[in-house]
């Protein structure tokens, strides 16, 4: 008796939906259904960069409803599980999908509690520069890793990092926040954070 793909797929699909049920919903809280994080998610899952409208279609959400919905638009829980139901293929496995929302948790659970302990402090320099993103920059190259810490961006790339315009030359504060939430890794903590936040307030 042979076993058709379809039903591969689906014995596959079901095998690890159970499996990654619990971390699902911890990612979706975490996330809020933030387009931005699940795209992210779902281009680890592929192992290679998942563009926007791809990831609209798995999730049920039309370019109409989306352009509505604006800069806001967000998933719901029952939209990523059948998105990840849709993406899963006869020959994946459990341990794959585990691993990357374990990953997306970690680094989304850091950077809510890193946010929380140096959200006013990050506030705080953001108006003391009046969001000039010549200054901002400038803290960014200090959070930098070696051997690029200190250095300046290339020309522009503060920007489309903050993103903002490319004549821009301030930010929003929620733009400089957004920001930093974005590019926390799971090892980044307060305490590495401090001394730079103080260093560059004006």
């Amino acid at each position: 008796w042979r076993t058709s793909p379809w039903t591969k797929s689906k014995m596959a699909a079901s095998t690890i939906l159970a499996a990654i049920a619990e971390d699902m919903g911890k990612f979706y809280d975490l996330s809020d259904g933030g387009l931005e994080n699940i795209t992210l998610l779902f281009s680890d899952i592929a192992q290679a960069p998942v563009p926007l409208p791809t990831v609209l279609e798995l999730l049920g959400i039309t370019e109409d409803e989306a352009r509505a919905a604006g800069p806001g638009l967000k998933a719901t829980k029952p939209m990523l599980e059948a998105a990840i139901t849709k993406s899963i293929e006869e020959d994946d496995t459990p341990d794959q999908y585990v691993k990357v929302f374990k990953q997306h948790i970690l680094r989304l659970s850091n950077a809510n509690k890193v946010m929380s302990e140096v959200g006013e402090s990050l506030k705080a320099l953001h108006a003391s520069v009046d969001g000039d993103l010549g200054k901002i920059e400038a803290f960014f190259c200090d959070l930098a890793p070696e051997p690029h810490t200190g250095k300046p961006m290339p020309p522009g790339m503060i920007n489309a990092l903050i993103r903002v315009g490319p004549d821009a030359t301030t930010c929003p504060v929620e733009a400089f926040l957004d920001c930093m939430c974005r590019n926390l890794d799971p090892n980044d903590t307060s305490e590495h954070l401090i001394p730079n936040i103080k260093k560059h307030t004006a």
